[in-house]
């Protein structure tokens, strides 16, 4: 004689026979079923309608199998489903779809072999669809758990290699196994300028100076690609026109939080290294904000030959750096202004609101410090150049240091 559990244990089994029985006519049912019904699958040709059919037969021979017993379901099938599937870039809401469509179909051939076997008791039949809605929830958990942690990792993989790809484009360290078009194919950067190359001071180990600065560039329609270092964060931005780059300069403006440095256009990605020397030149002059490099041939020469051009300033200027900071500065910028203007000492006066003779006081001053004539063409090439380095260059204590 039989007991009453033994009696329910016989009849889940005879449920999940007749069920398993049928799972090679209904897997096929169910793929078309999908293709219609999920209009992801209806369109691609990336999953095709054998490789539904396997997984819809693999998926649900384990849920049918696990309607007897109270066994934790073995989840593994859909575990791989979910990704697979990411691996093929099927989006989640539409595996999500699929996998509702099969366990509906699952389900009404439940029904059908309730109504088929009458002998089956109320008891059975409230275990199994218990059961049933049991493996639904596990089933969806796990697949749609799969997918994201492999969406996850494939994101992370990919921007591990982009950032990686940036920092060798924008430090000139391209393999002769990768072209330049393919490196930009990758970043996602049109394949012809102009761009500009940014560095920005991180004064913060692993905190970025222009926080999701990609995002917001990208709401702007502008491309770009980006690598943060230790001690700053190096980028390259696509700006197809003056009005793109003002764009782009606005944007990093506001997202700054310490010194960016901007280079000026360039067009062809080889030249990119030779921009973020620029860039890192003009991060660091002196105060927060973005400071875009002067590509003048002042500005280039005093970047040229670093050394070189620091020695000159310090043979030239060595003397008026000396002076007290009260004393050195209107002189500083009263040669800026002059020369700025083109040697004129009115409209200097002007800028400075300053009398002439205080202008013209200051040069000979000048010119008594450095030894060089305001007057003698090389000797004011000499100056400016001198006075271009401290601006593009970082010398100690705001001045050449002898």
């Amino acid at each position: 004689m039989t007991t009453q559990a033994e009696d329910g244990e016989s009849e889940l089994n005879t449920v999940v026979n007749v069920l398993s029985g049928r799972l090679d006519n209904l897997a096929p049912r169910v793929a078309q079923t999908i293709r219609e019904q999920v209009d992801y699958y209806g369109s691609t040709r990336v999953i095709t309608q054998s490789d539904i059919v396997e997984t819809v037969r693999s998926n649900y021979a384990m849920v049918i199998h696990g309607l007897a017993g109270d066994a934790e379901f073995d989840t593994s099938s859909a575990a791989e489903t979910g990704a697979n599937r990411a691996d093929a870039g099927v989006p989640l809401p539409a595996l999500m779809h699929a996998y509702r469509i099969g366990f509906q179909m699952v389900w009404n051939e439940f029904m059908a072999v309730a109504q088929e076997h009458p002998e089956l008791s109320r008891e059975t039949l409230l275990e199994a669809t218990s059961r049933m809605w049991q493996a639904q929830d596990a089933f969806v958990v796990a697949m749609s758990t799969a997918h994201r942690e492999r969406t996850t990792a494939m994101i992370l993989d990919d921007a591990s290699e982009r950032a990686a790809l940036t920092q060798h484009l924008l430090e000139g360290r391209v393999s002769s196994e990768q072209s330049l078009w393919e490196i930009a194919e990758h970043l996602r950067l049109p394949h012809r300028g102009p761009y500009i190359a940014v560095a920005a001071r991180a004064t913060i180990v692993g905190k970025a100076p222009l926080a999701s600065i990609e995002a917001k560039l990208s709401s702007a329609d502008l491309r770009s690609a980006w690598r943060l270092l230790p001690d700053q964060q190096i980028g390259i931005v696509h700006v197809p026109s003056p009005d793109a780059r003002r764009k782009a300069l606005d944007i990093m403006t506001r997202a700054a939080t310490d010194r960016v440095g901007v280079s000026p256009p360039f067009t062809d990605l080889a030249d990119t290294a030779r921009a973020l020397r620029y860039a890192r030149v003009a991060m660091t002059r002196r105060g927060r904000g973005v400071s875009v490099f002067d590509n003048s041939v002042l500005g280039v020469a005093a970047v040229a030959a670093p050394e070189v051009a620091a020695d000159l300033s310090v043979t030239v200027l060595g003397r008026l750096f000396d002076l007290p900071a009260e004393d050195r500065d209107p002189l500083v910028e009263t040669f800026r202004v002059w020369s700025s203007v083109g040697g004129n000492i009115n409209d200097t006066a002007t800028r400075l609101h300053v009398h002439r003779n205080t202008v013209r006081h200051r040069l000979r001053r000048i010119e008594e410090l450095t030894g060089r004539s305001t007057t003698a063409p090389r000797e004011v090439a000499e100056l400016c150049l001198a006075f271009e380095v401290i601006d593009q260059l970082p010398i100690g204590g705001g001045g050449p240091q002898a």
